[in-house]
């Protein structure tokens, strides 16, 4: 399904999701479609691209936990290939599923970047209330919430909320689904948003809460300036269904000056959108001839009479696909991400469509273009292909995830806006194994890494969670033994982490008698944190690997969990 970036947009283009390996040739994509084996693999972080370690994440019957890098591996599944729906999970953070459109034998690679669930509001549930978050507006009645069993609460409510601006560029990985909807007719729709709006109640004590049947709770969206003239006066409202997987209409908002304003029964996340008829576009991108496939390039289309904004990537085979708007012209643009953002490399003006129509190839000429092909193939200690591993590819604080093959090989072209050094790490998540880094300062043209050998333990990481947001280092660590104090200290762009106890060497559970985790440090009122050690090494050099588990306590009095884990290695 070709996401929409509805960066500006009052339709959906539903494209084929991104990285999906699958032929050219288009099936109906308004059919349920057959069932098909599908593998997901792919990188889950936050909103400033931090991975999530510990993340957890499934598909059908099988599950996988993301690793120091925020990378997954699923084993193949057979789902519908119309409706192939991943579930991504982690404490402190709104739940994730979005349904692909997937062809049989393909290996789905995704980028998702997790919502943290922000404390906007508290109130007494017996007391009217207005909560705010960028913008949005919640304006609740008095006596209007009630426990998840439908019991009577008249305690603390905690408002979490988080609005989703439909210009923002990241949309596109932080909204649930892939803005496909049921109607109230029971037809599926392609949605076109004007805001979201996800929100989740809860007692101090972490209990779920909800509306009161036959209450209901106004909400207000804004507009942004850029879609006002395009907005209607009145829109239909719907929320989202984790389970399915798709948005399902449920009342309307009217236009009030800049904002949508409509009531609610109940709370998920909520999306103000349009709905549009659909024909099938279908093309394949190459670089520089007709025999070079460009893969997990962005095709972007805008629709020339109202500037809205729809978007997809190519596959391993250069194929894009999937429903666009009927009778409307657009410009196409091919987009290669790379440190400095998205890079357009090629224009074009294409359509109106009034039927299905596949475009002739997409030729994007290397001339002008700083870029750079990459291939090799990893393989472990035994110099066998290793087909559980994967690349990251890092340049001036930018990362990319590329999976292997069955056969342990890679490849990828970077579109580069300068040439600043490039670094290549192999992974194995299973073995927990990397490889060492290599390292070239002026990438151009082609780059044969030929075989990587991972073969290195993965030596050293310290992972902290504090009230859901996980913080991951695998650099710049230190841990020190100095008579009856244990310390371990590590720090990653602008953050850092250190904590202490009194220990000679042993296992065993010990609490901490110092934690500092900046940049939260200065609002820290107290902390009760223990840690588990369960392999204390003698000497420098040794490991020490261990768990946290207790609480932080902030000067406003609210108290969140810590947890972690981390293996280190002793540096005295």
């Amino acid at each position: 399904m070709l996401l929409m970036k509805n960066w500006k947009l009052p339709l959906l283009l539903l494209l084929l999701s991104s990285a999906t390996w699958f032929a050219c040739d288009r099936d109906d994509l308004q059919s349920a479609g057959p069932m098909a084996d599908v593998t997901f693999t792919g990188r889950i972080t936050n909103e400033s691209g931090e991975a999530l370690y510990g993340a957890t994440v499934r598909a059908g019957d099988q599950s996988a936990t993301a690793d120091v890098n925020g990378v997954f591996q699923l084993k193949k599944v057979r789902l519908s290939s119309r409706n192939a729906i991943l579930y991504v999970s982690q404490p402190g953070y709104f739940e994730f599923s979005r349904a692909y459109v997937v062809e049989n034998g393909s290996l789905q690679t995704v980028s998702i970047q997790l919502l943290k669930k922000n404390p906007v509001h508290s109130f007494l549930a017996s007391q009217s209330s207005v909560a705010q978050t960028a913008g949005a507006k919640l304006s609740f009645p008095a006596n209007s919430i009630v426990k998840a069993d439908g019991s009577a609460y008249s305690g603390i409510v905690d408002v979490y909320a988080r609005y989703l601006d439909p210009t923002s560029p990241d949309l596109h990985q932080q909204m649930p689904g892939d803005l496909r909807g049921i109607s109230a007719g029971g037809e599926e729709q392609t949605l076109a948003t004007f805001g979201m709006l996800g929100v989740e109640l809860i007692t101090p004590g972490d209990e779920l809460l909800n509306i009161a049947p036959g209450q209901e709770v106004e909400i207000s969206m804004p507009i942004p300036a850029e879609k006002l003239a395009a907005a209607p006066a009145e829109i239909a409202l719907w929320h989202y269904d984790v389970e399915t997987a798709r948005w399902i209409e449920e009342g309307a908002a009217q236009k009030v000056g800049n904002n949508y304003v409509g009531k609610v029964k109940h709370f998920s996340f909520w999306n103000c959108d349009d709905g549009m008829p659909l024909v099938n576009l279908s093309g394949k991108v190459f670089l520089g001839n007709n025999e070079t496939p460009l893969t997990n390039a962005q095709v972007r289309l805008t629709i020339v009479s109202s500037g809205y904004v729809g978007f997809s990537y190519t596959d391993a085979n250069g194929c894009f696909g999937g429903g666009v708007p009927k009778d409307e012209t657009f410009v196409l643009e091919v987009l290669m991400y790379d440190q400095c953002g998205y890079q357009s490399i090629f224009t074009q003006t294409i359509g109106p469509f009034s039927s299905d129509a596949t475009l002739p190839p997409i030729i994007v000429p290397t001339i002008n273009i700083n870029y750079v092909t990459l291939s090799g193939r990893l393989v472990d200690c035994n110099q066998q292909p290793l087909a559980t591993g994967y690349v990251l590819l890092s340049s001036n604080n930018y990362d990319q995830f590329v999976p292997v093959a069955n056969d342990g090989t890679f490849s990828k072209t970077l579109v580069l806006c300068s040439t600043n050094p490039l670094s290549i790490i192999g992974y194995d998540p299973v073995t927990q194994k990397e490889s060492v880094a290599l390292n070239y300062p002026n990438p151009t043209g082609t780059i044969q890494t030929g075989d990587i050998q991972v073969c290195t333990n993965i030596s050293e990481f310290v992972n902290v969670v504090i009230n859901g947001q996980n913080y991951s280092f695998i650099s710049a660590i230190e841990a020190s033994k100095d008579g009856e104090w244990f310390l371990v200290w590590a720090q990653t762009d602008q953050k850092s982490v250190n904590f202490s106890l009194k220990n000679y060497g042993q296992t065993g559970t010990f609490p901490l008698e110092y934690f500092n985790f900046y940049p939260v440090a200065d609002s820290v009122a107290n902390f009760n944190i223990n840690t588990t050690i369960s392999t204390f090494g003698p000497n420098v050099g040794d490991k020490v690997i261990g768990t946290l588990s207790g609480s932080i306590e902030y000067q406003n009095g609210q108290t969140v969990p810590v947890l972690g884990t981390y293996q280190v290695n002793r540096d005295h």
